[in-house]
């Protein structure tokens, strides 16, 4: 079955190397490993897209014309949105995967300073796109926005749409304060709010939630990794701490122009969208 996926696939990202001991699984192989680990993150950051098979890692050797598998590994699979299942991944998205990895190389082979805090967020996303239940991805996506607004103790609520300002533009205080809410119910067992009777406005309202809460997130990982003069205020926790104690004009300067969240619903039609999608039983 695996050999059959593998025959079907249409994207291939291939990263070799002059090996001194071709026939010996050693740091060679985990370093090549690394590389297109990255560029599958990058991937993950540029495109919204979801494959239909498991990706899958091959690492192994190529001696005298032969290609011998040392291993064999997956990747989680992203799971396709009920908004739109299998969107096509474009040749742009392609080429900033590979501007993301080389960048997310360089960070990670960068020990001059830590970028801890970064990274914890990066994984936290990345662990998302690969969660079944759309309310927790909406909690988890909230968390990785969380993770780079840093906002004081008993001020979450209201950093949270207003630090978001930064991102987003000034116009979604109400969607971000609706937004923290469920994240809010979801962390403290409260779904039943949402979920114990089944109102198809309410689970569609959650579904448009989830698919700003992963453009937000993905939009602003990417342009963090993508530029060094913006991850360094980011990188771990004292970072935050000062970003956001600048004036709103100093950070719009470093952060650049917001993006507009309502990109995200462009191509949302909610005729398509059954109920058996929003989860009724």
């Amino acid at each position: 079955m695996r050999t059959e996926e593998l025959e079907s696939c249409n994207l291939f990202l291939i990263r070799k190397m002059a090996s001194n001991a071709p026939d010996v699984l050693d740091a060679e192989n985990q370093i090549l490993s690394r590389h297109v680990s990255h560029f599958y993150t990058g991937f993950l950051l540029s495109s919204t897209f979801a494959p239909s098979h498991r990706p899958v890692l091959l690492t192994g050797s190529r001696r005298d014309g032969e290609i011998g598998i040392r291993s064999q590994s997956d990747f989680e699979t992203p799971i396709p949105h009920a908004t739109r299942h299998y969107t096509p991944l474009l040749k742009s998205e392609i080429e900033q995967a590979a501007r993301l990895a080389a960048a997310l190389e360089a960070v990670a082979a960068d020990t001059s300073r830590s970028h801890w805090r970064f990274f914890r967020a990066l994984s936290l996303y990345v662990e998302t796109r690969s969660i079944r239940n759309n309310l927790e991805r909406l909690h988890q996506y909230c968390r990785c926005i969380e993770g780079l607004i840093m906002a004081e103790p008993g001020k979450a609520l209201k950093q949270f749409k207003s630090r978001t300002e930064l991102f987003i533009g000034p116009r979604h205080h109400d969607l971000m304060g609706e937004m923290y809410e469920v994240r809010s119910a979801v962390e403290h067992l409260h779904e039943h709010r949402y979920l114990e009777t089944f109102d198809p406005e309410v689970r569609l309202g959650l579904l448009r939630q989830e698919v700003v809460a992963k453009h937000i997130a993905r939009t602003t990982l990417a342009r963090i990794a993508g530029k060094d003069t913006i991850l360094q205020h980011f990188a771990n926790s004292a970072s935050p701490a000062s970003f956001w104690a600048l004036t709103a004009q100093e950070r719009r300067g470093i952060w650049g122009e917001p993006i507009n969240p309502d990109d995200a619903l462009a191509d949302c039609d909610p005729n398509y969208i059954s109920d058996g999608l929003l989860g009724k039983p």
